[in-house]
């Protein structure tokens, strides 16, 4: 077990966790007073859809089952592949939002039909998540990285698996939008977000493997 610990870097996953998630609170909690309003013509024809709450909030669960087959099937460079891409974007996120504040405004048009299930969780999700630090949207960066995890396992797992990943992944990143918890724009920049560092990881670490095979074939 201990081996397995550290081989999956554990122990500093889970410090580095507590940090990002004191910082996020910090924010929640005490939320700067002046945000740049994120908007787009789009956020005007994208309806409130209350339906879209249960992929939103399938989020959760998705988020343990792929961290549970990540950590269970990937390692090597794989998993730290994936994990620096989570980890790298989570904490550009942070300084985002420390740096330059964000927010939404198109909230209080919202209507909740609390007689309806789907509206009820609306409204008690809305009234515990401030629509502030919304840019880029972590819901569809994580969304994206977790997929990206389940795309790296496609020799392991059954195909009919790789495709519900990808149905509940759509799913979760329309329903940022549809649930207006985020502007379009939020979620453009998660996927840039997600492109820039998976560009940069794939090639940093095709360097490292050349390298590596470059030397073994020298000292042979």
């Amino acid at each position: 077990m201990q081996e397995f610990i550290r081989k999956k870097h554990l122990i500093p996953l889970a410090v580095w966790f507590v940090v990002y998630m004191s910082l996020f609170v910090y924010q929640e909690i005490f939320p700067p007073e002046q945000v740049t309003i994120i908007h787009c013509w789009l956020d005007d024809v994208i309806p409130h859809v209350p339906a879209f709450i249960f992929p939103y909030l399938s989020w959760f669960p998705y988020i343990i089952v792929c961290a549970v087959l990540a950590i269970r099937n990937l390692d090597g460079e794989e998993y730290t592949k994936a994990l620096l891409i989570l980890t790298m974007g989570m904490n550009v996120f942070l300084l985002i939002t420390y740096l330059w504040p964000t927010g939404l405004n198109f909230r209080e048009s919202i209507t909740y039909d609390t007689a309806t299930i789907s509206g009820w969780l609306m409204k008690f999700v809305q009234s515990v998540d401030t629509p502030k630090a919304v840019f880029p949207s972590m819901h569809a960066y994580v969304t994206l990285v977790l997929q990206y995890t389940l795309e790296l396992q496609k020799d392991r797992l059954p195909k009919v698996g790789i495709w519900i990943g990808r149905f509940f992944a759509a799913a979760i990143i329309l329903s940022t939008m549809f649930t207006k918890q985020h502007s379009a724009l939020d979620v453009i920049g998660a996927v840039v977000l997600f492109g820039v560092l998976w560009a940069v990881f794939e090639t940093v670490f095709a360097k490292h493997e050349e390298k590596v095979r470059i030397r073994r074939e020298q000292t042979e």
